[in-house]
């Protein structure tokens, strides 16, 4: 890989904002000895520089396809070395100051390519997959249930509508077990022909009929006595009640 040494310089030094910085001993290719140098992480870029006010880098290792290893040997104390998958490839041995600054820079380093980026992306990516699912389950549910609220609502209206019945002019009622209906309103000064459901001329409506009760074999009755289903009914009991009361006087004499 070609970088150009200008850009790569800016982009170590300029004041956007790193990823980690620290010092660490990084062994040298000819002189295996370990030299002290400052290291800045910017994305998937390392750079070290021979002082921490160096103006440019000495060098840059660009993080992808790589791994991070601890180092097993006794001699190199809290060592690791970034190592490559391709053949041939350089191998960067460091070393930090302590254990805690050498998990931390694995660590940092670790995470710092742009495929361990992808990962965490994809991972995300199902996470919130995973939750928006959940919310439209969860608003799917509870539009549900409100709609099973409003029907059961609505059931309840329409059965008690149904118990109760509406009360309007003109509608058939119940009286005593009787049905009769009210008969419609008539013009001020107009007479009905049907006699006692008629109103007078001054528009004032005489008082309804008192409803008949049934008798066992279900004709109606008159509501002074039984068996008086009609006028003449009703005659020839009066008729009947005069007869005797008259025979019971004479008896009397």
């Amino acid at each position: 890989m070609k970088l150009n040494e200008r850009s790569v310089a800016h982009y170590a030094t300029c004041n956007s904002p790193p990823d980690k910085t620290g010092f660490l001993f990084k062994k040298g290719e000819r002189n295996t000895a370990y030299h002290r140098r400052w290291f800045i992480l910017k994305g998937n870029m390392l750079f070290y520089f021979e002082e921490k006010e160096s103006r440019e880098p000495v060098g840059v290792i660009v993080l992808e396809g790589c791994t991070v290893e601890l180092c097993e040997s006794e001699s190199e104390e809290f060592a690791f070395a970034i190592k490559f998958d391709c053949v041939k490839a350089k191998v960067y041995k460091m070393a930090a100051e302590n254990q805690a600054a050498m998990e931390s820079w694995v660590k940092a380093l670790s995470r710092a390519s742009f495929d361990y980026m992808r990962l965490v992306v994809k991972e995300l990516e199902r996470q919130l997959e995973e939750v928006q699912e959940e919310a439209r389950s969860s608003q799917a549910k509870s539009m549900l249930k409100k709609h099973q609220l409003q029907l059961q609502g609505a059931t309840f209206s329409l059965q008690n509508a149904t118990i109760t019945g509406p009360s309007q002019e003109g509608v058939s009622s119940r009286e005593n077990g009787v049905s009769w209906s009210k008969p419609p309103s008539v013009p001020n000064g107009v007479s009905n022909t049907q006699g006692d459901c008629s109103e007078r001329g001054d528009g004032v409506r005489p008082h309804p009929v008192p409803p008949r009760r049934k008798t066992n074999g279900g004709s109606l009755e008159s509501p002074v006595s039984p068996g008086t289903g009609c006028f003449s009914k009703l005659h020839d009991w009066y008729g009947k009640e005069v007869a005797e009361l008259r025979i019971e006087w004479l008896q009397s004499q």
